[in-house]
């Protein structure tokens, strides 16, 4: 299993999560082809946010990116925040207690 972090800042979270609970729900949301599993981790605080989407290996992450990029057209930034990297990491240990 990977996991491809994508960093940002600034933005609205609320406004984020808001739309993307309109394109579940209208059947608008189009995620990378591969894509096994997503969570966003806000720090509202300072305004920042890391997207971890999971996928089988690194190839699958890497097949996504495009779809990644135009993700990001889609969505204004004052609304989705700037970002500020982007990262792949092996899982090398889950559990669930």
């Amino acid at each position: 299993m990977w996991a491809r972090i994508a960093s940002f800042e600034g933005g609205d979270t609320e406004k984020l999560q808001k739309l993307n609970e309109e394109r579940m729900q209208s059947g608008e949301m189009n995620p990378p082809e591969g894509i096994k599993r997503v969570m966003l981790f806000a720090d509202k605080e300072n305004n920042r946010r890391m997207f971890v989407a999971m996928f089988d290996s690194r190839e699958a992450i890497e097949a996504a990116e495009a779809r990644f990029e135009s993700m990001g057209d889609e969505v204004p930034e004052d609304v989705r925040g700037r970002r500020t990297g982007v990262d792949y990491y092996e899982v090398v240990f889950e559990q669930t207690v």
